[in-house]
C-alpha cells in the first residue's frame, strides 16, 4: 500500500485573523504518519480556529484531495485526540469525514 501524496499539506485561520500552516509526512508502514510540524503563525493567535483546511500534495502538486473543517468539527477532532487518524486517512485513504463524526460521537458522551 502507498501513501495518496507526499505530504499533507494543512491550514488554520483562527476567529481573529491569524493564519498558520503545517504540513504532515506518511510513514514507511501502511496508515502511519511519520511526523507533523509544528504550525507556523503569522502572528500569535488570539482566539480559536474558525476554519481548518487539508490538501493531499503529491510528487507532481495537489492531488485533488481537499477537507475543509469549520470551529466546530476542528473543536471536536482536537478534543478527542483523533488528529494523527485524521491525517493517516487522508494520507492513506478513507473517510477523513468519519474520523470527524466519530469525533463528535466521542465529545458528546457524559463526562468528556
Amino acid at each position: 500500500m502507498t501513501p495518496k501524496g507526499a505530504r499533507l499539506g494543512c491550514s488554520l485561520k483562527t476567529l481573529d485573523g491569524c493564519t498558520g500552516t503545517f504540513s504532515v509526512f506518511p510513514g514507511e508502514s501502511a496508515k502511519s504518519i511519520a511526523s507533523v510540524e509544528a504550525v507556523t503563525w503569522d502572528r500569535d493567535p488570539g482566539e480559536e480556529v474558525r476554519e481548518a483546511s487539508f490538501f493531499v500534495v503529491g510528487d507532481m502538486g495537489m492531488t485533488g484531495i481537499l477537507v475543509l473543517l469549520n470551529t466546530q468539527q476542528w473543536r471536536d477532532l482536537t478534543r478527542a485526540k483523533l488528529e494523527s487518524f485524521f491525517y493517516a486517512t487522508m494520507l492513506w485513504g478513507g473517510d477523513p469525514m468519519k474520523i470527524i463524526e466519530d469525533a463528535a460521537r466521542i465529545n458528546q458522551r457524559p463526562g468528556t
